[in-house]
Parts: C-alpha cells; structure tokens; sequence
C-alpha cells in the first residue's frame, strides 16, 4: 500500500493537462454544493476559499499555479491578481470546515481540487502537504 507522500508524488508526476481534467471535473462537482452552502455569493465565496487555501497553503503563487488558475477557471492575468488579493488566512479553516461536514464524495472532491492545485507546479510543499492532511483528518 502506497503511503501517503507517494501517493501525492503521483499527482505531482501526473501530466499538467490531466491534473486540469481532473480539477475541473472536481470543480464542477462541486459547484453546486458551494452554492447551497454560500447561496448568498451563488458559491463564488465558498469554491473560492477552497482554490485561494490551496494556492495560499505554503505562501507562494508560482508561475505555474498562476496557469492552472487561468486553465482550470478561466480567469485573465489580472483577474487572477484580483482574486488571489481575496485571499485571507480564514480561507483554510473556511475549507477544512467545509470539507468535514460533507458527504465522503465531496470531501473526496475537495480533496481532488486542492490536490490538483497544489501539485499543478511540479511540488507539494511540506505546508501544502500538511494542509491536504488537515482537510482529510
């Protein structure tokens, strides 16, 4: 049985266009579960902290993150500069609440995307690492 540190350096080895597939598809399973639990912000806040905690994990915004942004939601250069200005420290705690009061599919979809994003640049940092161990805990 693979340990945990192997099975993240699987996703790191994965090709950069299927860790984009699979966050998508994450994504759009979660999608709507945001909206029900943020159906203030029609979920913009809610998936928000979930992509901005995995980018904020270990502090940096690597050229490559930055690229998944862009491919994964579609977002421009400067939105991206905008959105990642939202982030704030309570994202994580928001995602790690979020991730244990749901349903073990979500949960594993969360995972999914915050596990896509953080190996998006060919690394998983030891913070981001313990952040995806947080939220499976």
């Amino acid at each position: 049985m693979a340990t945990f540190n192997e099975l993240m350096q699987k996703y790191v080895n994965e090709d950069y266009s299927t860790l984009v597939v699979m966050a998508q598809k994450a994504m759009s399973n979660l999608i709507p579960v945001c909206r029900k639990v943020d159906a203030e912000n029609d979920g913009f806040m809610m998936i928000s902290s979930l992509v901005l905690s995995a980018i904020g994990a270990d502090g940096t915004l690597t050229a490559l993150e930055r690229k998944f942004l862009h491919d994964v939601m579609g977002l421009s250069d400067e939105s991206i500069s905008k959105y990642i200005k939202m982030y704030n420290s309570r994202m994580a705690d928001l995602a790690d609440h979020f991730a244990d009061n749901m349903s073990t599919d979500i949960k594993a979809d969360t995972a999914m995307l915050i596990i896509c994003i953080c190996a998006c640049d060919e690394k998983i940092s030891r913070e981001e690492t313990a952040f995806i161990r947080k939220l499976l805990a």
